[in-house]
């Protein structure tokens, strides 16, 4: 049904007259939400758990420019907007109702606009750590391969410590398949770091921008160095599609961080990555963590751990479908790590 995207309540009743606090009571208990979201772009749904009237001078929407119109049948209040939000935006909603005893609730929703036609997007290159070496000097980004055409908004990135969760949502952005998208997670605040959703792939600068790559910049706060969890989802709430699970080498045993365990799980749950509950720190992408090597994704579907390898150092390739290392030099391609996994089915 919808998915509960964001809350806050205010709730009032009638108050009786002094004259009758000792007489029967009537309905004095305000209409609660049940469940509210966007199934489309056209309307937002809110899901009481009685019938409600709509206080429709009450109903306001932002961004500016787009009308909230209530239109109600019994308990299921759907909210038309005109024109649509575009997708991924940041909107809020808010409003009242009230049921036949007269008992009124106020509600403000945030959430980002409906995305009907969500490009699919694989991760392919992770770059975890901050390199500050004047010859090699990169920071904290995440690279995406289009796999299949469509937009960008809304689409959610998450990435955890065992300490700390980050959310990222794309704005509105057309794409097509074959593109790849860079999000910078580490930004330095400089003028020239420009979200690329136009047709100028060149528009952005600042460390670790391409040219070849659509770039992005998230301000949420960096990748973990050594030890973390990578999610994508195609909307806030959804179901994950996509992620990766890595930790440093001397850890060992069953994970012991709640935040990492509740992502792997999800990751579990959806096939992406097989894994023990609780999970253990052995199953994930284990690796020496170090600022100049990045970890790289097999162009080969393979399960879980196995689809990912550390690259070589200064393999970093933002933008890039092949790391830097692979890319022929003196004609001769260096080699990558032998394929110990099992190749997913089709």
């Amino acid at each position: 049904m919808w998915k509960l995207l964001g809350l806050c309540l205010c709730l009032c009743a009638c108050i009786p007259k002094p004259s009758g606090l000792f007489a029967p009571l009537g309905d004095i208990r305000p209409p609660s939400v049940l469940d509210a979201g966007q199934t489309d772009s056209r309307s937002f749904s809110i899901l009481f758990d009685e019938d409600v009237l709509p206080v429709s001078s009450s109903f306001s929407f932002y961004p500016s420019g787009i009308s909230a119109m209530p239109d109600v049948e019994g308990s299921l209040l759907k909210v038309i907007l005109s024109p649509e939000a575009e997708p991924g935006r940041e909107c809020s909603l808010s409003g009242e109702v009230k049921d036949a005893a007269g008992n009124s609730t106020r509600f403000l929703f945030g959430f980002v606009g409906f995305n009907p036609s969500p490009a699919k997007l694989r991760l392919n290159e992770v770059q975890p750590c901050k390199n500050t070496s004047a010859s090699n000097f990169h920071r904290d980004y995440i690279e995406l391969l289009v796999e299949e055409a469509g937009n960008l908004g809304g689409l959610q990135l998450q990435w955890a410590s065992t300490v700390k969760l980050v959310s990222y949502c794309f704005p509105s952005c057309v794409v097509q398949a074959g593109e790849l998208i860079v999000l910078h997670c580490s930004p330095e605040g400089l003028p020239e770091e420009k979200d690329e959703s136009g047709a100028d792939r060149s528009l952005s600068g600042g460390v670790d921008a391409s040219p070849e790559g659509r770039d992005f910049w998230a301000a949420g706060g960096g990748i973990p160095d050594g030890t973390g969890v990578i999610i994508l989802r195609c909307r806030a709430g959804d179901p994950v599609e996509d992620g990766m699970f890595f930790a440093e080498l001397a850890k060992t045993g069953e994970v012991d961080s709640e935040k990492i365990i509740a992502l792997v799980a999800e990751l579990a749950a959806q096939g992406i990555w097989d894994c023990s509950t609780p999970p253990l720190w052995e199953e994930a992408v284990q690796w020496k963590s170090s600022s100049s090597k990045p970890l790289h994704r097999r162009r080969a579907a393979l399960e879980e751990k196995n689809g990912w390898y550390v690259g070589e150092s200064a393999s970093q390739s933002p933008g890039s479908l092949e790391p830097k290392s692979l890319i022929p030099k003196g004609g001769k391609k260096a080699a990558v790590p032998k394929i110990t996994g099992r190749v997913k089915s089709p």
